[in-house]
């Protein structure tokens, strides 16, 4: 009875509830208590596709803290569609429109997990921040990494005297900064769309699609989302160094420098969202177009070509401006070879398929551009910039006769910079791409002082 009184105390006190927040009663710690208390639990959905599918997805995660079992009953959903716990709400002496709000209540016996379909999402805000990685995984997810740094080392020990010294620096920054950081989180944004659906199994974006496999591969928890979050960043900061030219693959280190030295993009990768994805696909495709050759005929430029194709479809469904990188390759590499045509029209057509298998709408930006992005652009990018006006004030031929991914990069600039005011996402991309070109660059002075035609659309 006195858990009841302080259950009812407690609803008192935090009306009105948010819409976007996740009450605890009678409080968190009764909550981690129910983690660590050592007694099995079971877990009872409701009738509905969103209390099934969030079911799933705790039943996954109290797995990792406790056995399965029948001591402790786990509802999930609300009293209008979950019947078990229409029967044991009396407990909590709540109405039943309570069991409509985002909530914990922890009973002796019994825990609610509610909420309704435009919520219920919230519940994984009980566990955020709270990992219970198994064995196999910690140890799995750690030789793969090593692995994986001894591959990319070995590969650039092939690029220059130091470069595997920087390359190594660059993953020791990186892993210092993510396990030093506590603001990894995954976005709400990212919770209620992409992860929701994920969990329900409906394919409405790409994204959504690849979660859906990840799932049902590995297993819908934080744990898995942390462990992709860091493979994530660790390979966008190593494919960094594939912007640099290959015979000076070092300067790899200056790229992520500069773009990492931008709060703002650091941010946008510290929780788990759309931005992530993007900032991933965008140095894949340029990481490709900047290295291979797409000039020849040949089965193997084909392929490229289709890998790059189906990169750049998937990231120009999560954001459009990736369409424009065809068209600027068309421009930056001038040839007779169809490979240019094939990637720019297999491009457009994917992209229109696309929009129309997912549903997804054609983007409304607003016609009122905002500035705020451009100046804080400004504050971030200011080395990039002096470097980049410099160069085009005082190169002005070599800038006019500019081939290759130089050209490329400099034109993705000039749109993403012209684009910003009215599609503040694309900033962590503008970010990227200023670093890469700036570092091409700087072989402009090299070409001029040499009169170089060869070295200029080498780079």
């Amino acid at each position: 009875m006195k858990k009841i009184l302080l259950i009812l105390l407690m609803m008192l006190m935090f009306q009105p509830v948010l819409a976007a927040e996740l009450d605890f009663y009678p409080n968190e710690k009764a909550f981690e208590s129910f983690l660590d208390n050592g007694r099995s639990y079971h877990v009872l959905p409701g009738e509905s596709e969103y209390s099934k599918a969030w079911a799933k997805y705790l039943d996954e995660k109290l797995s990792r803290f406790k056995e399965k079992g029948e001591d402790t009953i786990v509802l999930v959903g609300n009293v209008y569609e979950n019947s078990k716990m229409m029967e044991f709400w009396h407990l909590t002496g709540l109405p039943y429109e309570a069991s409509l709000k985002p909530s914990v209540i922890v009973l002796d016996n019994v825990v609610f997990f509610t909420g309704s379909e435009e919520n219920m999402y919230l519940i994984e805000r009980a566990f955020s921040q709270k990992y219970a990685f198994r064995t196999q995984e910690v140890y799995g997810s750690f030789l793969i990494g090593i692995l994986l740094v001894i591959l990319f080392t070995f590969i650039f020990s092939k690029n220059g005297v130091y470069t595997h010294f920087f390359y190594i620096s660059t993953v020791a920054l990186i892993v210092i900064w993510f396990f030093n950081s506590n603001l990894f989180m995954i976005d709400e944004g990212f919770l209620r769309s992409t992860f929701q659906d994920a969990l329900l199994g409906k394919e409405r974006t790409p994204l959504t699609w690849v979660f859906g496999l990840y799932f049902s591969i590995y297993s819908p928890s934080e744990e898995a989302l942390f462990i992709l979050h860091l493979f994530l960043l660790f390979l966008i900061a190593t494919l960094l160094f594939f912007i640099a030219p290959k015979s000076y693959r070092e300067l790899g280190f200056l790229v992520f420098g500069l773009t990492f030295a931008s709060p703002t993009f650091r941010h946008s990768l510290e929780n788990f969202n759309e931005s992530l994805f993007e900032v991933f696909i965008l140095v894949i495709v340029l990481g490709i177009i900047l290295n291979a050759m797409f000039t020849e005929e040949t089965t193997k430029s084909i392929k490229r070509t289709g890998v790059l194709w189906f990169i750049t479809i998937f990231g120009a469904l999560i954001r459009p401006y990736f369409v424009l990188i065809p068209f600027f390759m068309f421009l930056a590499f001038p040839t007779k070879s169809m490979r240019n045509y094939l990637y720019l029209g297999l491009t457009v057509i994917g992209l229109l398929v696309g929009s129309l298998y997912f549903k997804i709408p054609f983007p409304k930006w607003p016609l009122d551009a905002n500035f705020d992005y451009l100046i804080l652009f400004v504050k971030e990018a200011f080395i990039q910039l002096i470097l980049i006006i410099y160069v085009v004030f005082n190169f002005k031929t070599l800038i006019m006769r500019m081939r290759g991914g130089k050209a490329l990069l400099f034109y993705l600039f000039l749109s993403l910079l012209v684009l910003l005011p009215v599609i503040p996402e694309i900033f962590p991309a503008l970010i990227l791409v200023s670093s890469g070109l700036v570092v091409r660059l700087i072989f402009l002075f090299q070409a001029s002082s040499l009169g170089g035609e060869a070295n200029l659309q080498e780079l």
